[in-house]
């Protein structure tokens, strides 16, 4: 039996200008968005209390990838999930 080896043919994406463009409106819009969600960081410890975040949930949802307000969502609800009272059996 004989083997025959086939290259796989490889395409490049070469982006054109307005593909560049819309990268930069995407890039622009996260920062933005991380610098409006880093203003919590220098809000007062009752107002974060208030909304039942702590400064360390900002933090993490700002050090994590993606949006840093569906991180802190996520890490609201897992904390609000642990901490119910369990029935016993």
């Amino acid at each position: 039996m004989a083997f025959i080896e086939r290259k796989e043919r490889r395409t490049t994406f070469v982006p054109g200008p307005f593909d560049l463009i819309k990268m930069a409106r995407k890039s622009m819009k996260r920062r933005n968005k991380r610098k409006e969600f880093a203003v919590l960081l220098n809000q007062e410890d009752w107002v974060l209390k208030d909304m039942g975040v702590t400064r360390q949930d900002v933090r993490e949802a700002l050090a994590t990838k993606g949006d840093p307000a569906l991180n802190l969502r996520a890490l609201i609800a897992r904390r609000r999930f642990w901490s119910r009272k369990r029935d016993t059996i």
